[in-house]
């Protein structure tokens, strides 16, 4: 986990031009991701919800300050969806190819940009996307009017329920890619969140790890690890 947020934190700061310590950007942003989900959890407010929301997203702005222009608002969003996504998806995809045996796929360089597809897809770092109807229409047959409030199961509509990941029988890209979104609601990091599972799967599958220790973190915007810890395993 402290790997995937070194990661995440200076894929942030690079993208950015940002000279704040990636390891401090990578706690700011996920700290503001939790707040931010804890204050809109239903049911009643937790008291001092809505101030810790602020408090971590002024703390995540003012390390941010300066980077893109403006008072680090816009460099804040960016590094909150960046960072929360890919503390998400790193273990839990190195996870399941210890799991399933995967890195056989993993090592190879014509599969591997399929596996990280597919990972991506069962992941879901986003697994529910919350969204409005722009106009009047229908969902399944259902009738959808225009303002109404819709929760997309991304993960579902990627089938990541009904099949594993596989590199030598992917999913097709179109359902693939759901897992992003779509239209103009598609993520933008989409190709570089490939690009960075990818880096990481070709690094580690020589050693093909194992998982020797697990924990969910049950306070993150996104589901993931608290704490994921691999060795080395046998070749």
């Amino acid at each position: 986990m402290a790997l995937a947020a070194e990661l995440s934190g200076s894929a942030v700061c690079a993208l950015l031009g940002s000279g704040a310590d990636p390891s401090a950007v990578a706690r700011a942003a996920a700290a503001a991701a939790a707040a931010s989900v804890r204050g809109h959890l239903p049911g009643p407010r937790r008291p001092g919800a809505k101030a810790a929301a602020a408090r971590t997203a002024r703390e995540l702005r003012e390390l941010l300050a300066g980077s893109g222009g403006g008072d680090g608002a816009l460099a804040a969003m960016l590094a909150v969806a960046a960072v929360n996504t890919t503390v998400a998806a790193l273990p839990r995809a190195v996870a399941w190819c210890a799991d399933a045996g995967l890195w056989g796929q993993a090592g190879d360089r014509e599969l591997l940009p399929r596996l990280a597809d597919e990972l991506l897809r069962v992941t879901a770092a986003s697994p529910v996307l919350p969204r409005a109807a722009a106009a009047d229409g229908t969902a399944g047959g259902c009738p959808v009017r225009a303002g109404d409030r819709l929760v997309l199961v991304a993960r579902h509509a990627a089938g990541a329920h009904r099949r594993g990941p596989d590199a030598l029988d992917p999913a097709p890209p179109a359902e693939a890619h759901l897992v992003f979104g779509a239209g103009p609601h598609a993520c933008p990091g989409a190709r570089l969140a490939r690009a960075q599972l990818a880096d990481v799967l070709a690094a580690l599958a020589p050693y093909r790890p194992v998982v020797v220790r697990a924990r969910a973190d049950r306070r993150a915007a996104l589901p993931g690890w608290r704490v994921l810890t691999v060795r080395a395993g046998t070749a």
